[in-house]
């Protein structure tokens, strides 16, 4: 048991590098390894990863507003949306077959890593008028809802298509992103933490483990300076090339596990 808790803790580091570089709240990393190290459902992995990534996003968020990169004129058209539909998947998410929530999260992470590759440049174009409002709106929708369904926290899409549309530069993605996963991960745990129809007896609340959440969030705040940092002269093709390649192999490693 005590090995288990050194490998949560180094997963940590890999969900602050995640996160901080790539603006994702590390559910990419947390949700398969939880399934993998410890005898996690599906629905332990997800809830799990989601209060860890409230933790983690909040934290990052302090840091990046440290040095002025959240642009927080976009955050709460963003993160409305994304609550919203956060909560109404996680609902959705603890009433569905297990092996439909793996195989959306397989396909997700699929479309996801060809979406990054595709970035070639980053892009200065403004939006205006009734598209600047809708983007953000539509951008949102869609994030929350797959940040409820899989517990990766939505970071994926935001950072990704705030960079395609233009709504921020390479260097404020991913600070941004942080911040809208606050309140997406939030909302999105809910349901996690009143259907799992089981009594409460803590530190376990309905789906959700917030001992490992603890450790996890541990693990990622000593990396988490360093990452702040290093996103400031991050290469863009880096970025999206590290990111891509590392959501394919999960969803190889996912899909064996289906076969198994």
């Amino acid at each position: 048991m005590l090995l288990n808790y050194v490998i949560i803790l180094v997963t940590g580091f890999g969900v602050s590098f995640i996160s901080t570089l790539f603006g994702l709240g590390g559910g990419l990393i947390i949700v398969p390894m939880l399934s993998l190290i410890l005898p996690f459902s599906h629905l332990e992995a997800i809830s799990t990863s989601l209060v860890t990534i409230i933790m983690v996003a909040a934290y990052n968020t302090y840091s990046f507003q440290q040095r002025g990169v959240v642009v927080w004129r976009i955050v709460p058209w963003i993160a409305f949306p994304s609550s919203l539909f956060a909560l109404i998947a996680g609902k959705l998410a603890t009433i569905l077959p297990e092996k439909f929530l793996i195989i959306f999260y397989i396909l997700f992470l699929f479309w996801l890593a060809l979406r990054t590759f595709s970035i070639k440049k980053e892009t200065s174009r403004k939006s205006s008028g009734k598209y600047s409002k809708l983007l953000p709106f539509g951008i949102g929708g869609f994030s929350g809802f797959v940040a409820g369904m899989t517990g990766v926290g939505g970071g994926g899409i935001t950072t990704s298509l705030m960079l395609v549309s233009g709504l921020t530069k390479n260097v404020q993605a991913t600070p941004t992103s942080n911040a809208i996963m606050i309140f997406t991960c939030f909302f999105a745990s809910i349901p996690f933490a009143f259907n799992s129809g089981t009594p409460y007896q803590f530190p376990v609340v309905g789906y959700i483990h917030l001992d490992i959440a603890f450790f996890l969030f541990t693990g990622s705040f000593i990396f988490t300076k360093i990452g702040v940092l290093i996103n400031q002269d991050f290469p863009l093709f880096w970025r999206k090339t590290i990111l891509g390649s590392l959501m394919l192999l999960i969803c190889i490693r996912l899909t064996a596990m289906l076969f198994r």
